[in-house]
């Protein structure tokens, strides 16, 4: 953060240590001046709402990730069941946000709209399936969610989702139109740096945004690579 002047950062937990948070809450209070956190609950953990709870009042924590990406089959995202954990997020002013399949985005819109309290960012660009015949007709479904003001998508790791090297040009066109439908204001970036020898160094993710997407305008660019960060999470200091 000091090699590139970034002044903060939204700590993600990874899946390897299963829905232990505890190293994210560790940096998180060893740096309360340069971090946020979100972590990992079971989303069918019958107490989910109770460790969502724990992790947010005991830890400190703004948000947990969900990662329905994982069981592309599951309904559990805008199941009744899951009623009380948004409420409970509303009442707690928590960010979700979700590692998601296109075919699966109908859910959470559903759930975006029951709960307008509870902001909610789209990760990796709503994950285009490329290698699909058609990417677009499910890739479509996320456009719906433009309607709604509490929902950012995440323009981020083109090699997530790209078949080909840097700079990922078959990606492109996804992130304009993703850029098209939803505005400057309701994107934001986000990168899988510094885990070692990462797809791409750091100066190589700034570059895609700054020159292999160069549709956006220098006021859309601020706003994603910060600026909607801001509205989005309590960052601390001035």
């Amino acid at each position: 953060m000091r090699d590139y002047g970034l002044r903060y950062a939204v700590l993600i937990n990874p899946r390897y240590y299963g829905w232990d948070n505890s190293y994210i809450s560790y940096s998180l209070h060893k740096y309360p001046d340069k971090f946020v956190a979100h972590g990992l609950i079971n989303p069918q953990d019958p107490k989910v709402v109770e460790r969502l709870r724990y992790w947010v009042n005991e830890h400190g924590f703004q948000g947990m990730r969900f990662s329905p990406l994982y069981h592309p089959n599951s309904t559990w995202l805008n199941s009744k069941a899951h009623y009380p954990l948004w409420r409970e997020a509303e009442a707690l002013g928590v960010v979700f946000n979700f590692y998601i399949l296109p075919h699966q985005m109908p859910m959470l819109e559903d759930m975006a709209g029951r709960f307008p309290g509870v902001k909610v960012v789209v990760d990796h660009l709503g994950s285009p399936d490329l290698k699909a015949p058609d990417p677009w007709r499910d890739f479509r479904k996320m456009f719906r969610l433009k309607k709604f003001p509490q929902v950012w998508i995440s323009a981020s790791e083109p090699y997530e989702i790209s078949r080909e090297g840097f700079p990922y040009r078959d990606t492109w066109p996804f992130f304009k139109a993703v850029y098209e439908e939803f505005g400057g204001k309701q994107l934001i970036w986000g990168t899988g740096y510094p885990r070692p020898r990462w797809e791409l160094p750091m100066e190589k993710e700034l570059e895609f945004v700054d020159s292999a997407l160069a549709f956006y305008t220098n006021e859309d660019r601020e706003r994603l690579l910060g600026k909607n960060a801001l509205r989005i999470w309590r960052f601390p200091g001035p």
